[in-house]
């Protein structure tokens, strides 16, 4: 409907990865040539990594468009499986033909390597993309470096691109893959947006579709970049909903207003059936009038009717704000004068955070269960209901002399202040990525996003993302939550928050810390080997009515795989039968591991570790 309201050609913010649509920012232009320089070199690894939603997909799609002459693609688009399953969809991918019957691992690499040798008689160059590489299982992993020895005595025969979250550059942090992470020729990380940036994607999207206009207020804008954190994929989908919403409310502008409702109805928040807002009023009428209107529109036409005239027969009209947004010449987004932003959230307009359910590529919006990539959903065994928000009394401000805000810091800083509940006093955490630091505690991060509901449910001290009114990141160390008060570690000491006034700072994004196993892998499953393995059957044999007999084997079995599988079902994770962060942190409150903080206020702190200052 919205697109020939607008005179668009086409819906502009499909979540589609559309490389028509690709929005070439500085670092999604270098994101490219890095691909396209790994494309022309021989052998090694090229790795791209970003948050989930930041481009990285739509990045490989426009380098897939325009390839270098000589270069064969083998694209792997799901890499759970197997080694022998990822072998045998590497052959596939590059048409290499094979016996029907399963195949060895060796005949597998003999295959390829014949087809490897020939391509490269040819002077064509073989590159293999694994798409989502964070999935891969060590097994399969360790295929793939595998794969980098097959070579003449002058060149490496494949070049292998991997794509993944930021948990794979963690990945191959780890010693057991040292060999891997030596062998990568270039890498480079996404980044969300800047606010500038933002403007400038939606202006280009909405000029890729054919409109040259400003649709979207320069105050829009900004409460947009403030919902999505600069994420394009939540950019896409607010932008979609706000331009449906101003369509329907008969607006030639979407305001601040608009943004903050379409955040509301893309968010899931729980309907108030005695006080509906006129865009939700509009959008239901919509739905339920939508064959009526559209009838009513192809009948009256053709005597020349306004089609708003229809619409405002079911919708209360508001009068447009109209403001003009600077064009692309201009240095910033906020250099136009405007008049004091009269419509700010409200306490309850929360950035959109449950982004677990609509950041996958064709995800529902309400997923039954959780896996090991998504965050707790409504509805499931354990898992926090949509209402457990909405439901909990709201508590006005706690006199205090800082705001949320001023406690904010940066990551590093923040990350400090929260080892305190691991019983670490530290002054320092050295240079580099704070994840990184802290596996030298046997501690490391989850990156989550949601509802405080969700922070409840993993019950685990957090780094708690806030945007400033300057549009600065920073993190407020969560070390206690309770229904109406939270507690967060300060420089100074403990600071008591209203939960209300904390969740209107935050953005939705937050850092799990959580210990690791002993021997520090961070996903076991059926083909894994050794101590980690040993350790989560001991794990599991303490939880009751499980049925896990205490054994030393180091080998990971069926009867280990189905007893891990009924475990994460009673905990309301999706029953994989693959041990990552999630089914871990569930494991270690179950039994109640010694050393592992937890959010409930009044609870004692953890001990400091052996040897720690």
């Amino acid at each position: 409907m919205y697109p020939k309201y607008f005179g668009l050609k086409e819906p502009s913010f499909s979540i589609a990865p559309d490389p028509q649509y690709l929005f070439l920012s500085e670092q999604h232009k270098e994101a490219l040539a890095h691909l396209l320089y790994g494309a022309g070199e021989s052998g090694g690894f090229v790795l791209l990594t970003g948050e989930v939603g930041t481009g990285k997909t739509t990045v490989c799609r426009a380098f897939l468009e325009q390839l270098p002459e000589g270069v064969e693609i083998a694209l792997i688009l799901n890499p759970a499986q197997s080694a022998n399953e990822l072998l045998t969809n590497v052959c596939d991918e590059f048409r290499i033909p094979l016996p029907k019957g399963k195949l060895s691992n060796k005949m597998l690499v003999d295959r390829l390597n014949e087809y490897l040798l020939e391509v490269h008689a040819k002077g064509r160059r073989p590159v293999l993309i694994i798409d989502e590489a964070q999935n891969l299982l060590p097994q399969a992993m360790e295929q793939i470096r595998l794969l980098t020895n097959l070579e003449t005595t002058k060149h490496k025969l494949l070049q292998i691109f991997l794509i993944g979250q930021p948990e794979l550059r963690r990945m191959l942090e780890r010693d057991r893959l040292r060999q891997l992470n030596q062998r990568i020729t270039a890498r480079f990380h996404l980044n969300p947006l800047t606010l500038r940036e933002a403007g400038d994607y939606i202006r280009h999207r909405v000029a890729v579709a054919g409109v040259d206009r400003p649709l979207f207020s320069a105050r829009a804008i900004r409460r947009i970049y403030k919902f999505s954190g600069g994420v394009p994929r939540l950019i896409n989908i607010l932008c979609d909903r706000a331009l449906l919403g101003t369509c329907v409310t008969r607006g030639s502008q979407v305001t601040p207003a608009i943004v903050s409702a379409a955040a509301r109805e893309v968010r899931g928040d729980p309907i108030d059936e005695t006080a509906r807002s006129p865009l939700q009023l509009a959008l239901i009428a919509l739905l339920s009038f939508g064959v009526a209107a559209a009838l009513a529109f192809a009948a009256n036409s053709r005597l020349g009717l306004d089609p708003g005239q229809l619409v405002a027969g079911f919708v209360a009209q508001e009068p447009a704000e109209v403001l003009e947004i600077p064009d692309a010449s201009a240095d910033r987004i906020e250099v136009v004068e405007e008049a004091p932003d009269a419509d700010e959230p409200a306490a309850g307009d929360k950035p959109l955070m449950d982004t677990a359910s609509v950041t996958g590529e064709g995800a529902e919006l309400s997923p039954s269960r959780i896996d090991e990539n998504r965050g707790p959903q409504p509805g499931v065994l354990g898992s926090p209901s949509p209402a457990d928000d909405a439901e909990a009394p709201r508590q006005e401000a706690l006199p205090a002399s800082l705001s949320v805000e001023d406690l904010a810091l940066p990551k590093a800083e923040a990350m400090i202040l929260l080892l305190r509940r691991w019983g670490l006093q530290l002054s320092t955490l050295g240079i580099g990525d704070p994840c990184e630091r802290i596996l030298t505690f046997g501690l490391t991060c989850a990156q989550e996003q949601g509802r405080l509901s969700h922070v409840r449910f993993f019950d685990l001290p957090a780094l708690l993302q806030v945007t400033g009114v300057d549009g600065e990141v920073g993190y407020v160390p969560l070390a206690k939550l309770g229904v109406t008060e939270a507690v967060l570690e300060a420089p100074d000491g403990a600071e008591p928050v209203a939960v209300a006034d904390l969740e209107s700072a935050w953005t939705g994004d937050y850092l799990l810390i959580w210990k690791l196993p002993p021997s520090g892998s961070d996903l076991i499953a059926m083909g894994s080997s050794g101590e980690d393995v040993r350790w989560l059957r001991e794990q599991l044999a303490k939880v009751p009515d499980l049925g896990v007999l205490k054994s030393d084997s180091m080998d990971f079995d069926a009867a280990l795989e189905s007893a891990l599988r009924a475990f994460q079902a009673s905990q309301g994770l999706m029953p994989d039968g693959i041990a990552g962060p999630r089914t871990f942190i569930a494991l270690e409150h179950a039994v109640s591991l010694p050393g592992v903080p937890r959010l409930g206020l009044g609870e004692p702190e953890a001990e400091p570790a052996e040897g720690e200052p």
